[in-house]
């Protein structure tokens, strides 16, 4: 009898596992992940490397932009990476946006998936904060009467000395976070 509860106890043990750590977000990244790293950092970090795609703007704005998915601390993860050029022909990118919608993913102040509109701007009401209808991503927006963008620009947004900048994007579906996107604009 003692045998068959030691082996349920090990079968028991065996099925089950630690949930996943949340992970605090802040303006600039995700734990060790920050905006600003080169691609060879971030592969360092992850463990692994990333295959980059051409992101669809890079031909509307002249802007040079990758996008990869990756998972980080069992988070999935979209990644865009910003290609600043030596020379014609030489390059390096650098990370410049986080997006996801996992429920892992909290600020320090517990804001994360499922969170209402109203405990975000209550708790940003000293911060510059937009509020959009639909899903406002560069110069697209996903329309629908339930969708809404709230974004948290950082205090140096309108600094002369040309620092990095950083945003918070908050992704909402009947005002309740559904994804988030941390963005930033580096100085070169």
């Amino acid at each position: 009898m003692k045998s068959i509860y030691l082996f349920i106890l090990l079968i028991a043990g065996a099925c089950s596992s630690a949930p996943d750590k949340e992970q605090i977000i802040f303006k600039d990244g995700i734990g060790s992940l920050k905006l600003g790293m080169s691609l060879a950092d971030v592969e360092k970090l992850l463990g692994s490397k990333l295959i980059t795609t051409k992101n669809y703007l890079d031909s509307l704005n002249g802007t040079y932009e990758d996008t990869a998915q990756a998972v980080y601390n069992s988070i999935p993860l979209q990644l865009e990476f910003h290609r600043s050029y030596n020379n014609a022909n030489n390059f390096y990118l650098r990370l410049i946006g986080i997006r996801s919608s996992s429920s892992l993913c909290k600020t320090a102040s517990g804001i994360g998936i499922g969170s209402d509109k109203l405990k975000i701007i209550s708790y940003y009401d000293s911060c510059h904060i937009k509020i959009q209808p639909g899903y406002v991503s560069y110069f697209n927006t996903e329309e629908g009467k339930e969708k809404s963008t709230l974004s948290i620009f950082d205090d140096n947004e309108n600094s002369p000395e040309g620092d990095d900048t950083y945003t918070i994007v908050f992704y909402l579906f009947n005002k309740k976070v559904n994804s988030f996107e941390l963005k930033a604009k580096l100085k070169e």
